[in-house]
Protein backbone atom coordinates (compact mmCIF):
# COMPACT_ATOMS: atom_id res chain seq x y z
CA UNK A 1 0.00 0.00 0.00
CA UNK A 2 1.37 3.62 -1.05
CA UNK A 3 1.50 6.40 1.35
CA UNK A 4 -1.44 7.68 -0.11
CA UNK A 5 -3.66 4.67 0.32
CA UNK A 6 -2.38 4.94 3.67
CA UNK A 7 -3.41 8.54 4.40
CA UNK A 8 -6.74 7.98 3.18
CA UNK A 9 -7.28 4.94 5.32
CA UNK A 10 -5.89 6.83 8.13
CA UNK A 11 -8.65 9.77 7.18
CA UNK A 12 -11.56 7.93 6.73
CA UNK A 13 -11.40 5.94 10.11
CA UNK A 14 -10.80 9.18 11.98
CA UNK A 15 -13.82 10.43 9.89
CA UNK A 16 -15.82 7.97 10.76
CA UNK A 17 -15.24 7.95 14.16
CA UNK A 18 -16.82 11.65 14.19
CA UNK A 19 -19.67 10.40 12.08
CA UNK A 20 -20.54 7.62 14.70
CA UNK A 21 -20.62 10.47 17.63
CA UNK A 22 -22.60 12.44 15.55
CA UNK A 23 -24.84 9.69 14.83
CA UNK A 24 -25.93 9.43 18.36
CA UNK A 25 -26.05 13.53 19.21
CA UNK A 26 -28.88 13.46 15.80
CA UNK A 27 -30.66 10.42 17.56
CA UNK A 28 -30.55 11.85 20.66
CA UNK A 29 -32.19 15.20 19.02
CA UNK A 30 -34.64 13.54 16.93
CA UNK A 31 -36.12 11.95 20.91
CA UNK A 32 -35.52 15.09 22.96
CA UNK A 33 -35.05 18.58 20.85
CA UNK A 34 -37.29 20.81 18.03
CA UNK A 35 -36.46 19.80 14.43
CA UNK A 36 -36.90 23.23 12.93
CA UNK A 37 -33.62 24.05 15.84
CA UNK A 38 -30.01 23.86 14.07
CA UNK A 39 -27.83 21.69 16.31
CA UNK A 40 -24.42 21.41 16.84
CA UNK A 41 -21.83 18.78 15.52
CA UNK A 42 -18.48 18.22 15.87
CA UNK A 43 -16.42 18.60 12.09
CA UNK A 44 -16.05 15.36 10.69
CA UNK A 45 -12.15 16.21 9.18
CA UNK A 46 -9.56 14.08 9.25
CA UNK A 47 -7.81 15.62 11.69
CA UNK A 48 -8.09 13.61 15.27
CA UNK A 49 -7.83 16.72 17.58
CA UNK A 50 -10.30 18.87 16.06
CA UNK A 51 -12.84 19.16 18.32
CA UNK A 52 -14.68 22.44 15.83
CA UNK A 53 -18.15 22.19 15.81
CA UNK A 54 -20.96 23.64 13.83
CA UNK A 55 -24.12 24.05 13.60
CA UNK A 56 -26.60 21.94 11.00
CA UNK A 57 -30.42 21.71 10.20
CA UNK A 58 -32.04 18.40 10.76
CA UNK A 59 -32.83 18.08 6.94
CA UNK A 60 -29.15 19.15 6.31
CA UNK A 61 -27.54 16.55 8.22
CA UNK A 62 -29.99 13.57 7.31
CA UNK A 63 -29.04 14.92 3.72
CA UNK A 64 -25.54 14.28 4.00
CA UNK A 65 -26.10 10.82 6.12
CA UNK A 66 -27.60 9.49 2.74
CA UNK A 67 -24.37 8.90 1.18
CA UNK A 68 -21.96 7.28 3.05
CA UNK A 69 -18.49 8.13 1.90
CA UNK A 70 -19.69 11.56 2.64
CA UNK A 71 -18.68 13.84 5.71
CA UNK A 72 -18.74 17.68 6.54
CA UNK A 73 -16.37 19.46 7.79
CA UNK A 74 -15.65 23.57 8.53
CA UNK A 75 -14.02 25.66 5.39
CA UNK A 76 -10.65 24.64 5.65
CA UNK A 77 -10.37 21.24 6.66
CA UNK A 78 -10.99 19.55 3.53
CA UNK A 79 -7.96 17.92 2.21
CA UNK A 80 -7.92 17.66 -1.65
CA UNK A 81 -5.42 14.77 -1.41
CA UNK A 82 -7.69 12.39 0.56
CA UNK A 83 -11.24 13.52 -0.83
CA UNK A 84 -13.32 15.34 -3.21
CA UNK A 85 -15.20 18.70 -2.34
CA UNK A 86 -19.21 18.32 -3.44
CA UNK A 87 -20.86 21.55 -1.89
CA UNK A 88 -19.47 24.46 -0.45
CA UNK A 89 -21.18 26.88 2.13
CA UNK A 90 -20.27 29.44 4.20
CA UNK A 91 -20.40 27.11 7.18
CA UNK A 92 -19.63 23.98 6.06
CA UNK A 93 -18.09 21.93 2.77
CA UNK A 94 -19.22 18.32 2.27
CA UNK A 95 -16.28 15.86 1.23
CA UNK A 96 -16.16 12.45 -0.39
CA UNK A 97 -14.23 9.98 0.39
CA UNK A 98 -12.22 8.47 -2.72
CA UNK A 99 -9.99 5.60 -3.48
CA UNK A 100 -9.58 3.39 -0.54
CA UNK A 101 -11.10 5.64 1.99
CA UNK A 102 -14.58 5.37 0.38
CA UNK A 103 -14.87 1.78 0.61
CA UNK A 104 -13.63 2.05 4.35
CA UNK A 105 -16.12 4.67 4.38
CA UNK A 106 -19.28 2.96 2.76
CA UNK A 107 -18.37 0.20 5.29
CA UNK A 108 -18.73 1.56 8.78
CA UNK A 109 -22.05 3.74 7.71
CA UNK A 110 -24.23 3.07 10.20
CA UNK A 111 -26.86 3.50 7.88
CA UNK A 112 -25.68 1.06 5.23
CA UNK A 113 -28.65 -1.41 5.28
CA UNK A 114 -31.43 1.50 5.53
CA UNK A 115 -31.30 1.57 9.24
CA UNK A 116 -30.73 4.20 11.54
CA UNK A 117 -28.72 4.54 14.83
Amino acid sequence: MDDLDTRRRRAALNQTLFREVNERIAALSDRYADELRPNSYICECLSPDCAAMLELSHDEYERFREQGARFFVLPGHEDPAVEDVVETTEQYVVVEKIGVASAIAESTNPRRNGSTP
